[in-house]
């Protein structure tokens, strides 16, 4: 199941957004390669200083558990006037944890930096400085021999052109809380507009203790959250509250233990679409969200009874470490799916345009994404002049299907019962064509309502050439020439008798 919003996704494949991806997602994962594994919190900075670190941060034991993705973060930065820009590299960064070399050591990366003894590091960086940006820095690991639950200082000093220094403190802490929580990836069967349960529980799989826990459940446009309880913050959608944030502060979470959450979350599910999706994220309350995680400004307090936390050991069921995890929930509403081919009459060296696509019968509705790519293979002996195009950019355009040979796959979006949608090929049609083939294939990693009639997934493209038919509207042209023609010369002999009947009267 894709870890994505409700609505599926319009199949773009924009070099621009992807090149834009790809460039943010290679450097996190250089910075993460470089990282033994960590946690971080935003901390505002002091009043007198423009350098902003985490308040504390975890590196993963000796021989420790990888840390998750989401986990592999360090943010510090320095900001003054409003710049952030990287600039010529006239501030200086100094990187320290000599007062607790026996728990923690420094791993310079970069340019433009200096170690000593793997516990200072010195680095010339920007009038602005941001360590998930500019690539000069060090990153805190554990030392060897020390142990889970062990504890050291990074000092941080920043030193402007201009001769300022800002300091700061992040406690580093040797292994940490690592939560997951547990999610089913797809709630299927559920009746149109129906309520269903989900049950919320978070469990400790790193090595220390959480100290509080947050708990944030967003759905999607589709799902409505039917309860309110006393100890979360609801944020509202158009008619009902889309947004569940509650905290836990008194909640300690040892390793291995899994705490659940009474009496679970309801939901009401859609009433035409065949489909919608939730999300949960769970972290320490003392290290907050991961990046990215947003948490909703405002919202009312809910007017129910308080949800519960119950800790256990163990918990078995299907568990993420994601900072997002997703939910798919399927109602048993199926969309009746059907091919739309075609038929063809040309003569040989002709082109015309061809349109195939598919249509739904509903009665559910997939969502805009629709759920099936449409296969086509071109007519035998015909050739593609022009293929389906898409704008990715103003005035910039790309194909809109992927082929190998004569085979097109093309994302459809066909949703709205009643609806179809049809993709234009421009063909040039050899002595020798024959017939082609249009074939609905549903999208590998959607789970939608089966399709109550799959008969109809496919449909013929069928050619009939006919050298007569070219022959026959050649001809035609040739007679309405000839037609317009003789019109014209009676024209002008009508008009020139005319004259000299005038010419003879006077």
């Amino acid at each position: 199941m894709p870890a994505q919003p409700t609505d599926r996704p319009v199949l773009l494949s924009g070099r621009r957004r992807s090149v834009v991806r790809c460039t943010v997602a290679l450097v996190l994962a250089a910075l993460a390669a470089l990282l033994p594994g960590s946690v971080t919190a935003s901390a505002e900075p002091t009043p007198d200083s423009g350098l902003v670190a985490p308040r504390t941060y975890h590196v993963k034991p000796p021989g420790g558990r990888k840390r998750p993705e989401r986990d592999k973060r360090i943010h510090i930065q320095y900001r003054r006037g409003g710049s952030e820009g990287v600039g010529e590299k006239t501030g200086r960064l100094t990187m320290d944890v000599s007062g607790s070399k026996e728990t923690l050591r420094l791993k310079q990366f970069g340019n433009g930096c200096s170690s000593t003894g793997e516990v200072t590091v010195v680095c010339e960086v920007g009038a602005s400085y941001n360590s998930w940006a500019d690539w000069a820095g060090a990153l805190p690991y554990a030392a060897p021999g020390s142990k889970a639950g062990d504890r050291g200082e990074l000092h941080l000093r920043y030193r402007a052109p201009d001769g300022h220094v800002s300091t700061a403190t992040t406690t580093v802490v040797v292994g940490g809380p690592i939560l997951e929580v547990r999610r089913p990836k797809t709630i299927a069967g559920v009746r149109p507009g129906a309520e269903t349960g989900l049950d919320l529980a978070v469990r400790n799989t790193g090595e220390t203790t959480a100290d509080g826990v947050a708990l944030m459940v967003e759905a999607g446009s589709e799902l409505t959250l039917t309860q309110r309880f006393a100890n979360c913050r609801y944020t509202e959608g158009d008619d009902a509250p889309r947004n569940a944030y509650c905290t836990f502060p008194d909640l300690r979470l040892r390793p291995g233990q899994t705490v659940v959450f009474s009496p679970g979350l309801r939901i009401r599910t859609p009433r035409t679409l065949d489909h919608g999706s939730l999300r949960q994220s769970a972290w320490p309350l003392d290290l907050g969200p991961y990046e990215d995680v947003r948490v909703p400004d405002g919202g009312e307090p809910g007017d129910g009874p308080p949800l519960r936390a119950q800790v256990r050991s163990g918990g078995s069921g299907q568990w993420s470490d994601e900072r997002e995890a997703w939910t798919e929930v399927r109602t048993d509403n199926p969309a009746d799916y059907a091919a739309i081919g075609a038929h063809v009459r040309a003569a040989p060296g002709e082109k015309q345009e061809v349109r195939v696509g598919a249509r739904t019968d509903g009665p559910g509705e997939p969502g805009q994404g629709g759920a099936y790519d449409l296969v086509f293979t071109v007519p035998r002996g015909a050739e593609v002049l022009k293929e389906p195009m898409e704008e990715i950019d103003e005035d910039v355009f790309e194909p809109s299907c992927r082929h190998q040979g004569n085979v097109y796959t093309c994302p459809l979006r066909v949703h709205e019962p009643g609806t179809e949608e049809t993709l234009p090929f421009t063909l040039r049609f050899g002595k020798d064509a024959g017939d082609g083939a249009v074939r609905l294939k549903e999208r590998k990693g959607d789970e939608p309502p089966e399709d109550p009639d799959t008969s109809d997934h496919t449909a013929a493209v069928t050619v009939d050439l006919d050298a007569a038919y070219a022959s026959s509207t050649t001809s035609g042209h040739h007679v309405a020439w000839g037609v317009t023609g003789a019109l014209a010369a009676f024209v002008v002999a009508y008009g020139a008798l005319l004259l000299w009947r005038r010419r003879q009267q006077h």
